[in-house]
């Protein structure tokens, strides 16, 4: 009989020893499966909504190209003609800039009247009309890619822009018809986003040759590239990669350069 109860005592202890363990098996397994279910879940939702915002960032300033595609051509339609890069003063002085002369076309007509045409963009009386904030000049993305260029203001306080026009097209003082448009609309850069080196909307220096903007050294406004608006009111994607052949084809409105295969390629979809 000593030994049955001196066996059964040692498994009894050995059975208490195990429980401690079993418990924490269970503990661990169940505390997995939480994990598993709910974690996974959580981390997805958030990767949903951090592309949910990308995307909308990226059709806001997507749109506001459209919406300057728009005022380009409602401005041709009043006119006959596209509006200038710049205008000029009397003595030949660089005035104002093409993203303030679509301004009645971008629903901004009470801004645009308050401006003294008189005047350059910066004189004194026009200041305070050139100090405002225009959202659709800004690009949403350069305050995410470049948490350093957070500012919708230059250091005078000027509204900046965080678009171009192409100067090929938008000459200083000088407007162009649709058909003095050799190489077709669709094909022809009119303005585009710019990743760096932003200026006031007002400042009459807002346009640039395209082949400053795109290729290797130089900052893109989304990533991997940048849109651009094309002369038909399309924004297309251009990468940071692109050919600088084709990139000049599409920027002059009268080299007669192929570019169907771009067009065929490039994406107006986000």
């Amino acid at each position: 009989m000593p030994d049955s109860n001196q066996e059964s005592e040692q498994k009894n202890q050995a059975a208490r020893a195990l429980h401690p363990f079993f418990f924490w098996v269970i503990f661990l397994v169940g505390f997995s499966f939480v994990i598993a279910l709910f974690i996974p879940e959580q981390v997805f939702n958030l990767f949903s909504r951090n592309t949910g915002r990308e995307a909308a960032r990226r059709h806001t300033s997507k749109n506001n190209l459209l919406q300057m595609g728009l005022a380009l051509h409602q401005y041709h339609e009043t006119y006959g003609i596209f509006p200038p890069g710049n205008t000029a003063t009397a003595d030949g002085n660089p005035s104002h800039s093409w993203q303030t002369l679509i301004l009645p076309y971008l629903d901004h007509k009470p801004i645009f009247n308050q401006i003294n045409f008189e005047q350059p963009w910066n004189a004194t009386e026009n200041q305070l009309v050139f100090q405002t904030v225009m959202p659709v000049y800004l690009n949403p993305v350069i305050s995410v890619l470049y948490p350093e260029q957070k500012s919708s203001t230059s250091p005078e306080g000027y509204g900046l822009s965080h678009y171009a026009g192409n100067e090929l097209v938008l000459k200083q003082n000088q407007g162009s018809q649709i058909r003095e448009i050799k190489d077709g609309m669709s094909p022809t850069i009119f303005a585009m986003e710019i990743g760096e080196n932003f200026k006031p909307w007002g400042d009459p220096s807002s346009t640039i040759n395209p082949s400053q903007v795109f290729g290797p050294g130089k900052k893109t406004s989304q990533e991997g590239g940048n849109y651009i608006l094309m002369g038909d009111g399309a924004v297309r994607f251009i990468t940071k990669e692109i050919d600088p052949a084709i990139l000049k084809a599409l920027s002059t409105p009268n080299g007669g350069e192929e570019t169907r295969e771009f067009l065929k390629q490039s994406s107006t979809k986000d």
